[in-house]
């Protein structure tokens, strides 16, 4: 193959990456989904209860000071953030809340509404995907799952 065909080639598919390698779309992704270290799309799947379960106790163990699932703390009521967020919004906000709060727009604004900061728990990115399961389950029943 002659070299001046290789180089044509070769720059041509450099410029399609360049085009298609989603150029502005770190800050779209951002935008919708937050700061943190879940940075792919989350497929949710049938409800998993035995999840959701797992969501509930945590949610009560780390969450529960600061918000409820009807109510306003010192934090927003939980209940109807899977309307109003991405799942990896919520997992981001969940495991990055200080990145968020300060240089998020919702982060900002919910800063603004609540004399308390969100404070980090040191949760992982399985627990953060079980209180959003939580979250998915009380949304669609409005009460917490059974616990067998």
């Amino acid at each position: 193959m002659p070299v001046k065909y290789y180089l044509y080639v070769s720059g041509i598919s450099i410029i399609l990456i360049s085009l298609f390698s989603g150029c502005g779309s770190d800050d779209n992704w951002v935008e919708q989904h937050g700061y943190g270290p879940v940075e792919e799309k989350i497929e949710l799947g049938d409800m998993d209860v035995q999840l959701a379960r797992k969501g509930m106790d945590l949610f009560n163990s780390y969450c529960s000071a600061c918000h409820a699932m009807e109510a306003s703390i010192s934090g927003p009521a939980m209940r109807r953030a899977v309307q109003i967020r991405t799942p990896e919004f919520i997992m981001n906000y969940i495991l990055n809340p200080a990145e968020n709060l300060e240089n998020h727009p919702v982060g900002q604004e919910l800063s603004g509404r609540y004399a308390i900061n969100m404070a980090n728990m040191g949760l992982g990115v399985e627990e953060a995907r079980a209180i959003y399961e939580y979250f998915r389950y009380y949304d669609e029943h409005g009460a917490d799952p059974d616990v067998e």
